[in-house]
């Protein structure tokens, strides 16, 4: 019998076997940019990892895309397409949105995951805090223009409103338009529902109970899309190794519980990265294993696991990665042992 210790307060189960039915693993790096240098990661898909025919970033299994169509965003160049949502047109945004997803994915029979990746605003006016935090400003500003006379208070209830009403329009049609163009994909937005968790303003595994409202009222995006797909990148140096799983754990239990509000729970994939997202080192073994581990453990459908280009874009970084995958990626998958199995200390069980 595979042995069962309590590691940082959950069970870890040695012999993993992560690619188990039911549970899928998924590349979304691109890996394609290594070929030219040598290296073709044919050993992901030998190892149960779902990747893309050919090892293409957007493909048959697995397609993100990046800021597609003219969703109104204030960028550095200049205001897009109104800037902020409610003065955006929605119907040249629709139009360019379906032009970017048909290039994206031709195949009207693809059935994979399929990832729109906006991260300029949210739709929830609170969650507009640091740098989207323009977007609230400039809803103000508007109101303000219009009604010089109003008190504070109200320009902010009536920004507010017209933001929130004008953010679910562009979301929900580019939601319901990328379920119409591809019905047999699984569609949703990346890192939604959101948590917070161990923030500075919530140092605790759970979501708060605002944010658990907020993903609530969200509930038009749940009823639209078919799959979620909850962000969980680790930091290095803001967490120490057992508040990292902890994270992790978090985020997939309020994508679950965002999932199970639907009549059809919605199957829930949580973005993971092999490297830290504010040191850019690759993970240790442990925090891969958590990436891999927690959310199957929680009962979520699977993982992404997501790599930028920036990773892929030399021949040096494209053999560290092939080697990450190679000792560290691939023997988790596979089910690993430790060297001393009658061992306690936990640093001979990652």
């Amino acid at each position: 019998m595979d042995r069962v210790i309590n590691v940082f307060g959950f069970i870890s189960i040695i012999r993993l076997f992560i690619c188990a039915e039911g549970y899928d693993v998924i590349w979304n790096v691109p890996s394609e940019m290594c070929h030219k240098h040598g290296f073709n990661f044919s050993q992901v898909s030998k190892n149960g990892i779902i990747q893309n025919s050919g090892d293409s970033f957007k493909g048959n299994h697995m397609v993100i895309l990046y800021d597609p169509g003219l969703f109104p965003a204030i960028l550095s160049s200049g205001d897009r397409n109104g800037g902020v949502p409610q003065e955006g047109n929605l119907d040249i945004h629709l139009r360019k949105f379906a032009n970017d997803l048909k290039k994206a994915v031709p195949s009207e029979d693809f059935n994979g995951i399929g990832v729109i990746d906006f991260e300029h605003w949210r739709p929830v006016w609170r969650e507009n805090w640091s740098a989207l935090d323009v977007y609230r400003q400039r809803s103000c500003e508007i109101e303000q223009k219009k009604h010089p006379r109003e008190t504070k208070s109200v320009i902010e209830k009536q920004a507010k409103n017209r933001f929130e009403k004008a953010a679910v329009a562009f979301m929900d049609s580019s939601l319901n338009l990328a379920r119409k163009l591809r019905p047999k994909g699984r569609w949703g937005f990346y890192a939604f529902p959101y948590c917070f968790n161990f923030t500075p303003k919530n140092n605790y595994m759970k979501c708060s109970a605002e944010t658990k409202d907020d993903n609530d009222r969200s509930y038009w995006m749940w009823k639209t899309g078919n799959a979620l797909f909850p962000s969980a990148y680790i930091h290095e140096k803001k967490l120490p190794m057992a508040k990292r799983a902890k994270m992790i754990e978090g985020r997939t239990t309020e994508g679950l519980r965002v999932a199970s509000k639907k009549s059809t729970s919605l199957p829930v994939y949580v973005y993971v990265s092999m490297k830290y997202q504010d040191t850019f080192a690759f993970l240790s073994k442990g925090d891969m294993k958590s990436n891999l581990e927690v959310p199957k453990r929680a009962g979520a459908a699977g993982v992404i696991i997501w790599g930028s280009s920036q990773d892929t874009n030399s021949p040096k970084k494209c053999s560290k990665l092939n080697d990450y995958v190679d000792n560290i990626l691939v023997p988790l998958l596979n089910g690993t042992k430790p060297d001393h199995p009658n061992s306690n200390n936990i640093l001979d069980w990652f």
